[in-house]
């Protein structure tokens, strides 16, 4: 495998920043000729490059302890709001198997460097990760903060993934890093000369996941494929947007988005005006999405819809509709339904 020279959300490259002086390591020392400033992580349009991450990465570990499990305590800090729609994508998939697939289609806008692999073999599920295009000293660190974010999307998702018995193998092996990932993740670890799976039963696949929503997974999914062939944006505008989207069901609020995001609502408000927009209008945004969606892919009545996208009464729904798309939700449906 090679590294290809996308670009990046600076996400997972500002926690290792802002967790670094805990180590004895600043941020500075962490980007030292990576060609980035700190100010860069935290610019919405800024995009990094594989190479840059695996510096910093490198640059970090050059001069922090030398001990294993740190790759954990990082990954602990990626949370689903850093992922952006790669990360709600996975938690409202339908089964455990479509979130994997999910997660493996759209490595690309994700945190992970090590792209992984989804295989079955007997009664075993393998998900493998291929490192062998990092530099040998990061690898078990990126391994850690894989697997750390993987369990934490699982547990996430079902706890029916903490209870199964799972296990990992490794061409990394050393008691030191398997002692780390067994006492910290719960993982049984091997090694292996060829590879870097973790093994779980075959039935866990097919899990059914308690927040599957098939209106925001469509709309998630869409995104997904179109960020992916353009490039991902890093404004606050789409972050909120990913956030609100996730959380239609709850009525979300400018409080709840900031709470999540990690920021003050006046400040959220603030970077919105800076970038042209509100939240009340990326609300409406994200529920006129959800709504197109269904018109495009159910049968559901234009009513139904927009209780659904959160509208107490459809000819506010009708109303705000058609000033979006320029067609009535109906005239919309009707066309489709037409054309299956």
């Amino acid at each position: 495998m090679s590294l290809p020279p996308l670009n990046r959300r600076p996400g997972s490259v500002r926690i290792l920043c802002e967790a670094a002086p805990q180590y004895g390591v600043t941020a500075e020392q962490c980007l030292s000729g990576t060609g980035l400033q700190l100010g860069d992580l935290y610019d919405s349009d800024n995009k990094l490059s594989f190479a840059q991450e695996l510096a910093a990465i490198e640059n970090f570990l050059n001069q922090a302890p030398n001990r294993d499990g740190i790759g954990i305590e990082i990954g602990r800090r990626i949370k689903p709001e850093v992922l952006g729609i790669w990360g709600y994508a996975l938690l409202t998939s339908p089964t455990v198997r479509v979130s994997i697939a999910t997660a493996i289609k759209f490595y690309e806008l994700s945190f992970m460097i090590a792209p992984m692999i989804l295989s079955e073999h007997g009664d075993e599920g393998w998900v493998t990760f291929d490192v062998s295009a990092l530099p040998k000293p990061i690898r078990k660190f990126v391994l850690e903060r894989h697997l750390t974010v993987l369990f934490n999307f699982a547990n996430a998702l079902t706890p029916q993934i903490s209870a199964s018995p799972v296990s990992f193998r490794t061409t990394e092996y050393a008691p030191g890093f398997a002692h780390a990932i067994e006492s910290e993740l719960g993982l049984s670890v091997s090694p292996d000369p060829l590879t870097n799976t973790v093994i779980l039963p075959r039935a866990l696949l097919d899990t059914p996941l308690p927040q599957h929503n098939p209106e925001v997974l469509a709309v998630c999914l869409k995104q997904c494929e179109s960020l992916q062939r353009q490039g991902t944006p890093n404004t606050w505008s789409t972050r909120v947007h990913d956030v609100v989207l996730a959380e239609l069901h709850a009525s979300p609020s400018v409080q709840s988005v900031a709470q999540n995001l990690g920021t003050s609502e006046r400040t959220l408000t603030r970077r919105l005006s800076d970038e042209g927009t509100t939240f009340r209008a990326l609300l409406l945004k994200a529920r006129l999405a959800v709504a197109r969606e269904l018109l495009t892919t159910t049968t559901l009545s234009v009513s139904n819809v927009a209780w659904r996208a959160g509208y107490a009464e459809p000819s506010s729904f009708i109303r705000a509709f058609k000033k979006e798309y320029g067609v009535a939700p109906g005239q919309l449906a009707r066309s489709e339904a037409a054309g299956r």
